[in-house]
């Protein structure tokens, strides 16, 4: 299935499909090399931050797979990966079944005889719909002692193995399903799922599965069903769960400003316009720091900044904007608890806020006693809040009027 027809239109807005947007390539690469060594019914989980780009980072990998299998090495054979697919659970999540979701998308996918695939899809969804995925003990024997038939565990995973082959239809190489939106489930279902795929896979169908699920909804999940327990426990039995895992990162601090012009686009002229020549330098520097580099949250920050840009040009406001009032924008969309804390405590609030940060330890610790206590709380609780305020308060407090014109913009503006 071409890349064009297998992604949702979020996953490839605004991105040319040989372009390395996050600059994942070199980890794509990789970790597709690993997992062409992994065994049949492998599960390979891919975590991150929440907006983080493990989405992109599977686009990436499935680029590799269909158009630039060459760019994986000469120790790669390029017909390890056969055929691919991507599957959004979340799409059947109101049918109550998301393996049977997998599984008919699966039979669409590839392969010449699809009446067949079909009717398989059909055989190994009736047998899951016999089982059940929530824990609870039946008080019946249950459809594993019926009589006349073989153990429907059994008969699923010999479905399953011969829906791939199917699929690929004499082919070499692994059939690979990228999954993706994990995180929009409840934790309950993301755990199901995750248990039923290693039911699916455990026949030993050609197959790999990448799942695409941050580390602290995963955690979530394995809690949904064992309780509060410690987060070492809980990522350990994650860890039973998949064969490997590998962690998107944060964006490269130098991509942040090439990030950030490339969800503006040619809308970058509005900018200029509304806060001058420099505006897109100015918010850049404002916004690059590197645990500020979530692509969805650099996303959400140039809507914002286009709102603003576009209300300021209707209302002729326009004027050049310091780093302070660029990072007050920037503030404003990662913070907006914060902004709201700041904004109604009046001009003391400078005050108390610039005597907090300096009363921050060298080495990042929370502030010593005597820092002012309501925003001491606040750098407590969020470290990369404490660190941003840090580069920033100095010119908050010099620049506390331009701050509150920008606050008086963006709440005219809706923002």
């Amino acid at each position: 299935m071409p890349i064009s027809e297998s992604l949702t239109p979020r996953d490839m807005r605004g991105r040319a499909p040989n372009e390395d947007a996050l600059g994942f390539d070199r980890l794509a690469r990789s970790f597709l090399r690993t997992l062409v060594r992994q065994g049949h019914g492998t599960v390979a989980h891919v975590q991150g931050a929440p907006g983080s780009g493990k989405t992109e980072f599977m686009r990436r990998c499935m680029h590799f797979v269909e158009v630039e299998r060459e760019a994986l090495g000469s120790d790669i054979v390029p017909d390890l990966f056969g055929v691919t697919t991507w599957y959004n659970p979340w799409v059947y999540a109101k049918q109550g079944n998301l393996l049977a979701g997998l599984v008919a998308t699966i039979a669409r996918t590839g392969g010449a005889n699809t009446a067949s695939q079909i009717d398989r899809a059909r055989d190994i969804v009736s047998q899951m719909n016999r089982l059940r995925f929530d824990g609870i003990v039946p008080e019946s024997a249950g459809s594993a002692l019926t009589p006349n038939d073989v153990d429907p565990v059994e008969r699923i995973r010999r479905g399953v193995t011969q829906l791939v082959d199917l699929v690929k239809q004499g082919q070499r190489g692994r059939l690979v399903v990228f999954v993706a939106d994990i995180d929009l489930l409840t934790p309950p279902v993301r755990l199901a799922f995750l248990d039923g795929l290693r039911l699916l896979l455990g026949g030993g169908a050609d197959v790999a599965v990448v799942v695409a699920m941050g580390r602290e909804a995963g955690l979530a999940s394995i809690r949904s069903r064992d309780g509060d327990i410690s987060t070492l426990a809980a990522t350990r039995l994650l860890d039973e769960m998949v064969d490997f895992t590998v962690t998107v990162p944060k964006v490269d601090i130098r991509r942040i400003g090439s990030l950030l012009r490339r969800y503006i686009g040619v809308n970058e002229v509005v900018v200029r316009r509304a806060f001058g020549e420099e505006a897109m330098n100015a918010l850049t520097v404002a916004a690059s720091h590197r645990q500020l580099g979530i692509p969805r949250f650099l996303e959400r920050l140039s809507a914002r900044v286009l709102m603003l840009s576009d209300f300021t040009l209707e209302a002729r406001a326009m004027r050049e904007l310091s780093e302070a009032q660029w990072s007050w924008v920037v503030l404003s969309e990662r913070w907006p608890e914060f902004r709201r804390f700041m904004i109604r405590g009046g001009k003391d609030r400078w005050l108390q806020l610039k005597q907090a940060v300096a009363a921050l330890n060298l080495d990042g610790s929370p502030p010593r006693s005597g820092a002012p206590a309501e925003i001491g709380d606040w750098l407590r609780q969020d470290p990369l809040l404490a660190d941003y305020l840090r580069l920033h308060t100095d010119g908050f407090d010099r620049d506390n009027m331009g701050v509150y014109w920008v606050e008086d913009t963006l709440l005219q503006a809706g923002l």
